[in-house]
């Protein structure tokens, strides 16, 4: 779809594709200008002004932002993790990984459930990585249950997440449209179809359990995706997921112009290509290995000016697109140390030329520091500086100036973008020069060879700063120019990376909350009935704030049926019964203070009640022998308390021993003690066994097996 575009007095120009920033500059330029006309070499004695390269870049930017009155191109990353409830929500693109926030786009509740539509950004994208709810990472099973144990209550969960990549065929919509068909109209079809979106259902609970399930209310929502999936690649001509800057660039240009981004009329794609692979050449890191030149990762506003959604990705990667002499866009680097044309005096191409030292005639400048998201700081705005060693001796104090560019991921490619900007503003020298019609290829390429011999042994790679003016009658071509410091584009990690990340520490999501280490024994009562005894340190020697209180629950292995346990608050230890001797159960403890409930701290393997802690005492003796329809077994033990009863098994002969099924009985032992026992079955040779039992029914060694043979 071709789009339109509003400029000064919201003149309409669409009747043709606006091809560049270098097009749009004219016309600002123009605007400004009180005499207007077209580029031919025929004119009359007129001016021209277009505003080309740097003039756009830099020039051309001041006067967008002012004349144009443009609505702010990306919003800091923390601008944009936060929920609105908005029927209709502002559009935005992901490019790459990044953390999201949600705008809750629709709401209602039917019976005990609330449905929440949150609107992640447009699709399609490739995926999401991982989900937060109230700022905590959670997990979800494979219907979208999220099974942190906050959110569950009874053994069930009581929030589900289904999610739409932004794709026509994979939209779960189905259950929203059953609960609430006054969406699925024909005259009104549901806006966010295409969208990449989540459905929050969230259960109700008893008001009894809404702090502890719902501690802030309903969750707030925040996901990690993995972007905008259809980033054209002019290299393979394909479409897919990427974070190469140049082909988030070009996806951008074809969007914002209405182009196919394969069209070979309309776009240089060897150019673009060309600056691709610039941009995944592989640049080597202080601390060892290497990463991509340039990446783009975060968050476009399509509500922003098409000029400063393509600024956005090109002040990530120093591009320059342009149109080349087809009339087609094309990309190339925007500072650089490679000139396209030369203009030289032994060739008479300078017919007046002014030049003085550069940086005098500006803001002193010799640290740059560049905003990005920094993925580690779990994706937040960071800084990093980037100071001239010459500069700052020269100045003698620090001058700063900020560049932010929210789309840059890495902060060691933030710190080459951050020395590029500096350099672009420390010049060595400014001037201008006014030569013959030659200059007029300047328009195509900005960046020259500035030679002054033989008069002056001066040869340096100079840039064409601003307005370029021809004079028809006079056949003259006048521009401002700047030389910058050599050494700009280099990079040598042992000396341009400047600053190192430093991550803090991984504190807990609720930094007030208090790890517990908690010892569980068992204890016997009067009555001899045994109970779970809990008692509670802060963990790692940390003082456990009076203010503190604790709540203990306990449930059979693997039950899910919490049950509370009596507390102490005074000595910080808790009982809970009735427990049965030989079971075993789980326990989970949480901090409460303030009002304020904490997540629980479980336990990681259950707990087993044992009564009597001795083990069962080996059968001295065992053996069977035969009867007449029965069979005698004999046993020798210790006489000790521990052994009270003894289980016999009587397998065929040959067979394998089920306890389950072979079991004859249990019989109450002592020294020398012998039973005559049933056959149960035929006659026939059976292997006899036996296994000791003590209080508990905690089992002891297989004693056997002995042959019997049962007439």
């Amino acid at each position: 779809m071709k789009r339109g575009f509003y400029f000064i007095g919201e003149n309409r120009i669409g009747a043709r594709k606006m091809r560049m920033p270098q097009a749009i500059a004219g016309f600002i330029l123009a605007y400004l200008t009180p005499v207007s006309v077209g580029l031919t070499l025929g004119l009359a004695a007129n001016t021209i002004a277009l505003g080309i390269g740097y003039a756009v870049t830099a020039a051309g930017a001041f006067l967008l932002n002012k004349a144009l009155q443009e609505k702010p191109a990306s919003p800091k990353p923390s601008d944009v993790q936060s929920n609105i409830k908005q029927e209709i929500s502002p559009r935005r693109r992901y490019y790459h990984r990044n953390l999201a926030g949600s705008v809750i786009v629709f709401g209602f509740r039917r019976g005990e459930k609330s449905y929440l539509l949150h609107y992640i950004c447009e699709g399609p994208i490739e995926g999401f990585v991982s989900f937060r709810l109230d700022s905590k990472p959670v997990t979800l099973d494979a219907n979208g249950f999220v099974t942190t144990n906050q959110y569950v209550y009874k053994g069930r969960s009581r929030v589900q997440l289904l999610t739409t990549l932004g794709t026509m065929l994979d939209e779960p919509f189905a259950e929203l449209l059953a609960a609430f068909p006054e969406l699925d109209t024909p005259l009104t079809p549901f806006r966010h179809r295409g969208c990449a979106m989540v459905l929050q259902i969230v259960e109700q609970v008893p008001q009894s359990k809404l702090a502890d399930v719902y501690p802030n209310n309903m969750p707030t929502l925040q996901v990690v995706i993995d972007g905008w999936r259809e980033v054209y690649d002019p290299r393979s001509h394909t479409f897919g997921f990427s974070g190469n800057a140049g082909s988030c660039l070009l996806t951008e240009v074809a969007d914002v112009y209405g182009l196919n981004p394969d069209d070979e009329d309309e776009i240089n794609l060897r150019s673009f290509a060309d600056f691709a692979d610039h941009c995944d050449e592989n640049v080597a890191l202080r601390g060892g290995g290497t990463e991509k030149r340039y990446r783009c990762a975060g968050m476009l506003s399509l509500d922003a000016e098409n000029e400063a959604r393509l600024l956005e990705i090109a002040k990530i990667c120093n591009a320059d697109v342009y149109l080349d002499e087809q009339g087609r866009f094309a990309v190339r680097e925007k500072m650089r140390s490679t000139p396209g044309i030369a203009l030289r005096a032994r060739n008479g191409d300078h017919l007046s030329i002014q030049m003085e030292g550069g940086r005098s005639l500006q803001q002193l400048f010799n640290t740059a520091k560049f905003q990005y998201t920094e993925p580690a700081l779990n994706y937040k705005a960071n800084e990093v500086r980037w100071q001239h060693a010459g500069l700052l001796d020269e100045d003698g104090t620090e001058y700063s100036d900020t560049v932010s560019g929210f789309l840059c991921p890495s902060g060691t490619q933030a710190q080459r973008l951050a020395k590029l900007a500096l350099y672009e503003s420390n010049p060595d020298f400014i001037g201008s020069l006014t030569s013959g019609p030659q200059a007029l290829d300047l328009i195509e390429d900005y960046v020259f060879t500035l030679d002054l011999a033989p008069e002056d042994a001066f040869e340096r790679v100079a840039c064409a700063s601003g307005v370029i003016e021809y004079d028809g009658e006079a056949m003259t071509v006048t521009s401002p120019f700047v030389i910058f410091r050599e050494g700009a584009t280099d990079w040598n990690p042992v000396v341009d990376e400047q600053n190192e990340l430093i991550v803090p520490p991984d504190l807990p999501s609720n930094v007030d909350d208090v790890l517990l280490t908690v010892t569980v024994a068992v204890e016997l009562q009067a009555n001899s009935a045994p109970v779970l005894r809990f008692s509670w340190t802060a963990a790692g020697g940390a003082s456990l704030p009076d203010s503190y209180s604790q709540q203990v629950q306990v449930s059979a292995a693997d039950a899910n049926d919490w049950h509370d346990a009596s507390v102490n608050q005074n000595n910080n230890t808790a009982i809970y019964a009735p427990v049965a001797d030989g079971g075993a159960y789980d326990w989970q403890i949480r901090n409460i203070s303030g009002g304020k409930t904490f997540d629980y701290q479980g336990s990681s393997v259950p707990v087993t009640v044992v009564v009597d802690q001795t083990a069962p005492q080996a059968l001295i003796s065992f053996s069977a022998s035969d009867g007449s329809g029965q069979f005698i077994a004999n046993f020798g033990t210790a006489n000790d308390g521990h052994l009270d009863t003894v289980a016999v098994f009587r397998v065929p002969a040959g067979g394998s021993l089920n306890e389950g099924a072979h079991e004859v009985g249990r019989y109450a032992v002592s020294r020398g003690i012998s039973y005559a026992l049933p056959i149960l079955s035929d006659p026939g040779t059976f292997d006899i066994y036996a296994r000791p039992f003590n209080r508990s029914s905690i089992p002891g060694p297989l004693a056997g097996p002995d042959t019997a043979i049962i007439s």
